[in-house]
């Protein structure tokens, strides 16, 4: 059954239920996220058929010698960044590549000490995501202009595409990203993110 759901040799045999059925590979299996399992050196321990759709398609992240690996060398330590420091709270980066889809990670320790395998969520920003924020400019003090930039970073959207979608200049959008992150409190995309998620709602 496990060859049949594109599961990795590594999940086979998981946990069982009690009707003999194992539940939880099944799960891993065929939810619709793009789910991984890495080691700390990010050899790929398992991994369900959306997420080898997202690696081996038009992707930013690649598979090297059953390593995840990163397409462009400066996202490379945003990837082994999220992973080495992933906790039982869950730590988010962005990787992207130019000409391919940004991607955000999810990654949360299984279990306790530094050599636990990491869980990996990834999301295709490209794909259709609706995000909503709270009211960002009553928590956090910042501007409707900044209040719309939020969201496109968000989104996966870079600097000069969120200027030319609505019409600022690049100057002018890089002003309001420098002032949100000072008022929430952040310095990368990925800690933007990981502050932000309580007050999001992402479809």
């Amino acid at each position: 059954m496990n060859d049949d759901l594109g599961l990795s040799p590594s999940l086979a045999g998981g946990i069982g239920g009690r009707d003999g059925v194992d539940w939880a590979t099944l799960w891993f299996a065929l939810d619709a996220a793009a789910r991984l399992v890495v080691s700390r050196d990010l050899a790929i321990l398992a991994a369900n058929r959306n997420a080898h759709a997202l690696v081996n398609g038009a992707s930013p992240l690649v598979l090297r010698d059953g390593v995840l690996a990163a397409r462009d060398r400066r996202f490379a330590t945003e990837l082994s960044t999220a992973v080495s420091e992933a906790r039982s709270e869950p730590v988010f980066g962005i990787v992207a590549a130019d000409g391919y889809p940004s991607v955000l990670l999810e990654a949360i320790a299984l279990g306790d000490g530094t050599d636990a395998p990491v869980a990996l969520l990834l999301r295709d920003l490209s794909a259709s995501v609706e995000i909503r924020c709270a009211d960002l400019e009553a928590v956090f003090g910042v501007t409707p202009g900044e209040h719309q930039v939020i969201v496109q970073l968000l989104k996966g959207y870079s600097s000069r595409e969120i200027a030319l979608e609505f019409g600022k200049s690049i100057l002018t959008v890089r002003t309001h990203v420098k002032r949100a992150y000072g008022k929430i409190g952040v310095k990368t995309r990925g800690q933007l993110f990981a502050r932000l998620l309580p007050y999001l709602s992402i479809r």
